[in-house]
């Protein structure tokens, strides 16, 4: 889901990163917004009054860190031609190599690099 954050050009950057953005939301510093909200917002109040950065970030949820992306550069780099293939086709490949990462590596390299960084485990 795309939010919209909203924060002011007095404590942050324009360019600071969108974890940073995030986090700052998480502590009262920033406002998150639906894209309809938004324009609520924007609409019902004198928004520009106040000096403020504005970003869109997605996020599915929460917590939620992507591991990868599919481009059509990838599959020309293996030789296919993906002049005439169309967003939803590429949707559904990448769904299915997701898919195949899950069931096949995802789970034995999770516990791995997460040792590698140091991540600890639970007290059970």
């Amino acid at each position: 889901m795309k939010y919209i954050y909203i924060f002011s050009v007095e404590k942050f950057e324009r360019d600071t990163d969108d974890e940073s953005i995030i986090r700052a939301w998480k502590n009262g510093e920033a406002e998150r917004y639906t894209p309809e909200d938004f324009a609520e917002l924007i609409n019902d109040q004198d928004f520009f009054e106040v000096l403020n950065w504005v970003r869109v970030i997605e996020s599915d949820e929460e917590g939620y860190f992507e591991i990868s992306s599919l481009y059509r550069d990838d599959l020309e780099s293996i030789g296919y031609d993906t002049g005439r293939v169309d967003d939803s086709v590429m949707k559904k490949l990448a769904s299915k190599l997701s898919d195949d990462y899950c069931e096949q590596l995802f789970w034995s390299s999770l516990p791995i690099y997460a040792d590698c960084y140091g991540i600890p485990k639970r007290d059970e």
